[in-house]
Parts: structure tokens; C-alpha cells; sequence
């Protein structure tokens, strides 16, 4: 049953029909302006990592329920087309937020089926909106597949400054052993030895030059260790988009021919 508006009378609603997790949820719209994501400081929140953190926006004037995209990477479709701009929701359209679908139901509604205005079944009609549903479908792969870019780049960076951090490290410490080696060789073949000033070698900046490398060398070798792990990550998600979001889903084949879908 719808919940009432105190103002209103019985409030509009959005169902959940996707994911699983969320299903039959009823969404009421009780306030003139929701914002759903995935942050905690959202008023309607789903645990989705394909959804923003502020994804799409709800707002009630009067009687009439707009929704409006919030500039999130997977967009926000109603019946699969794009709404970037507010739009008007009408009884049984189905809105996309990634991989959250929601149907309208206006205050007080059985369920309804998704509302078209169709003057003419022209193909040419039909095939357009199956190349909107189409766009905003690559889209969003792109939006996913640029993300995971961006990981690997760091990733590379991370184990490239901390190979040379490794390295230049590594050069202090060794450096530093090898002067104490030569301090004490230099000892044992002098008539008046002298013990070794420092096992780390000369200071630098008021640190010992081994003990400097070796905190280097530690901090360098954490990176590339760091760099190694956001590689693997992004090449584990790289092959779950592949999987979600293949290049050429089965449904958009025709679509690429020119055909109707």
C-alpha cells in the first residue's frame, strides 16, 4: 500500500525491480526532493559499486515526479533513454540508475506497465530509441573501462617510483656497510688503528647514510608492493566489466546493422 503525504494524501512510489538484493522495495516519495546514491548522506541509499555517490535526483512538483541525472559515470535512464535533463515521469516508466531499475507508480496506482506515446510504429522511431539505448549503454562501459585505466596508470607510477626509491635506497645502505668495511681494513693496517666512527657510514642531514637507505629502500619496496596490488585489482575489474558489459551486447547487434530492434 502507498504511504501518505500529510499535504498530499497518498504518495507516489518507485518499486525496486533490480537488483535481486533489493527487490519489491517501496521506495515512498514523501519529500519535493530525494537524491539517491550510494553515499550514507543519501536519502535513498543502494549498495551498488556502479553507482555514484550522488547518482540521480527525484523531485515532486505538485502531482508531477521529475528525475534528473546528477553527472553520474553509468547516467540515469528512463525506459532507456537518457535523462540528463529533468524529466517527467509517467505511470510504469522504469528507471535506470546503473544496475538499480525502478518502476513510477503515481500516489495511489495498481502497477502499471511502462507508459509510451507512440503516434506511428515507424521503424526508423523504434530503431533511434534502440541506438539511445544503445549509446548509453557504451557509455557506461566506457565511464567503467576509463576508471580502471586510471587505476592501472597509478598502479604503474607506484611501482615505478617505488622501484627507484628501492634502488637509490639500496645504494645508500650498501654504500654505507662498504665505508665501515674500508674504515676497519684501514684500522687493522695502521700502526695506530682507530675504531670505526658508525656501521651506517658518514651522516646525512643528521641521519646516518645506511640507516637513511634502508628506510628508503623499506618505503620504496612498500610502494611497488602497493602499485603491484591496484594492478591486479584493476585487471580483476577490467574482466568483470568485460563480463557485465560486453563490447557488443546481443541485443545491440541489430542495431549496428541498421536494422530495427
Amino acid at each position: 500500500m502507498p504511504q501518505h503525504n500529510p499535504d498530499t494524501g497518498p504518495a507516489a512510489q518507485l518499486v525496486v525491480l533490480a537488483p535481486d538484493a533489493y527487490r519489491g522495495r517501496r521506495i515512498p516519495l514523501l519529500k519535493d526532493e530525494l537524491v539517491v546514491g550510494r553515499e550514507a548522506h543519501c536519502d535513498v541509499r543502494f549498495d551498488d559499486p556502479y553507482l555514484s555517490r550522488a547518482h540521480a535526483v527525484l523531485r515532486r512538483d505538485g502531482s508531477t515526479v521529475y528525475v534528473q541525472d546528477l553527472k553520474s559515470k553509468a547516467g540515469t535512464l528512463v525506459n532507456g533513454t537518457a535523462a540528463s535533463a529533468a524529466r517527467p515521469l509517467c505511470p510504469g516508466d522504469i528507471v535506470t540508475l546503473a544496475d538499480v531499475r525502478l518502476r513510477f507508480e503515481p500516489a495511489g496506482a495498481e502497477p502499471a506497465t511502462a507508459h509510451f506515446e507512440i503516434a506511428e510504429q515507424q521503424a526508423g522511431i523504434i530503431n533511434n530509441i534502440g541506438r539511445d539505448q544503445y549509446v548509453a549503454y557504451v557509455q557506461r562501459r566506457e565511464g567503467f573501462l576509463r576508471e580502471v585505466a586510471a587505476t592501472r596508470t597509478k598502479a604503474r607510477w607506484l611501482v615505478w617510483i617505488g622501484l627507484l626509491c628501492f634502488v637509490a635506497g639500496f645504494a645508500l645502505f650498501a654504500a654505507g656497510i662498504i665505508d665501515f668495511i674500508r674504515q676497519v681494513v684501514d684500522g687493522l693496517e695502521s700502526s695506530d688503528p682507530q675504531p670505526p666512527n658508525d656501521i651506517f657510514g658518514p651522516d646525512i642531514l643528521g641521519i646516518p647514510a645506511g640507516l637513511l637507505g634502508w628506510v628508503l629502500a623499506a618505503v620504496g619496496a612498500l610502494l611497488a608492493m602497493v602499485g603491484i596490488v591496484l594492478h591486479v585489482v584493476a585487471t580483476s575489474r577490467r574482466k568483470r566489466v568485460d563480463q557485465q558489459y560486453p563490447e557488443l551486447p546481443p541485443w545491440a547487434a541489430s542495431i549496428q546493422d541498421g536494422g530495427p530492434t
